[in-house]
């Protein structure tokens, strides 16, 4: 799992410009909460939420040794489906391993939001699933 340039911009907007003269700012009520594990045959998976602007920028991936596999995603929001699609299974720069990646941007909804991510490997039948709040 690959740090994204948001997080190295955000990591750099906490510690405070490195160029002098320069400043950086975050947007107002920024949030991002992330979860990695470990599906049910071994694989890899990171989950993450990121509120920004009134909108959740909705991220999962999954890291398998099956390099020739296809996975569907669904992920509900506060109890109601919002995605549910199918993805390959994409070579990544280590041989050994590929990545799946889904990426969705979401409303955020009054009060605090509930998402769950339920991956499966359509050939294996291996299942990831967590829950993210925020």
């Amino acid at each position: 799992m690959r740090k994204s340039k948001s997080k190295i911009i955000l990591s750099a907007v906490a510690a405070g410009s490195l160029i002098p003269g320069v400043l950086l700012a975050a947007p107002a009520h920024a949030t991002e909460i992330q979860k990695q594990g470990s599906c049910s045959a071994g694989s890899l998976f990171s989950a993450e939420i990121e509120r920004e602007f009134n909108v959740w920028d909705v991220s999962f991936d999954v890291d398998t040794q099956d390099l020739t596999s296809s996975w569907r995603l669904t992920v509900n929001q506060n109890g109601s489906r919002v995605a549910n699609s199918t993805a390959p299974a994409v070579k990544d720069f280590d041989d050994s391993y590929a990545e799946v990646e889904w990426n969705l941007i979401r409303p955020d909804r009054a009060g605090k939001d509930r998402f769950v991510f339920s991956a499966r490997n359509l050939t294996t039948g291996e299942t990831c699933r967590t829950v993210l709040r925020g």
